[in-house]
């Protein structure tokens, strides 16, 4: 609330002028991957991949396996890595722990859980979060880089499809010839489910009808 109201102090001037003005609906928003080798080449998760506007899209394309004209999702996945620094905050633990309660993640699937701090990590566990984890087949892990790095040896095989929370794709982030895909949180736990790039959305409705 305090921050909300130290917000709110920092509105427009009545009557200010501007060069441009976007809104954004929100709710239109659809989960989004990458299909490149850098975080510029997201595209909505059912959305075809672009054709190649240059060579280094083409030597992304070969790279990541893509087919411009067909969308990533559905596409097999190997292993899903959520946290580091980048979406490891307590937040987005809770959103993953959500998706994955009371299911199991697919068979041939290794997924990978980082704290994005010890204070997340003692957090979580206070909460129980890690036993929903491991009772869904995933590995709770200490804080740290992990397989954001390719780090202490927490890494993809080559020609493995990694979704990753992580913030960056270029080609051997995650061990030599290992294909990556930037996505949510959701995204990431979703597709460990079904063992290939999912839909978040349809899993959170399975669970509402469920619970109803």
């Amino acid at each position: 609330e305090a921050a909300l109201a130290r917000w709110r102090t920092l509105a427009s001037d009545p009557g200010a002028r501007y060069d441009r003005e976007l809104h954004i609906d929100a709710g239109a928003v659809r989960p989004s991957v990458t299909w490149g080798t850098h975080p510029g080449t997201a595209i909505a998760l059912d959305a075809a991949v672009p054709a190649p506007r240059d060579a280094l899209d083409q030597r992304a394309l070969d790279y990541m396996q893509a087919r411009a004209g067909q969308p990533l999702r559905g596409s097999k996945v190997d292993v899903v890595f959520v946290g580091s620094c980048t979406n490891g905050r307590l937040s987005d633990l809770r959103e993953v722990a959500g998706l994955l309660r009371g299911r199991h993640i697919a068979h041939g699937v290794r997924m990978l859980v980082v704290p994005g701090s010890e204070s997340v990590r003692r957090a979580a566990e206070a909460e129980g979060l890690d036993r929903v984890f491991t009772a869904a087949g995933a590995q709770w892990r200490l804080p740290g880089c992990s397989m954001c790095i390719a780090m202490n040896g927490d890494m993809a095989a080559p020609g493995e499809l990694v979704v990753t929370t992580s913030n960056r794709n270029f080609e051997g982030r995650q061990g030599q010839g290992v294909r990556s895909v930037l996505a949510s949180p959701a995204t990431a736990a979703a597709s460990a489910l079904a063992g290939a790039i999912a839909d978040p959305r349809d899993w959170l409705a399975a669970s509402t009808e469920q619970a109803a």
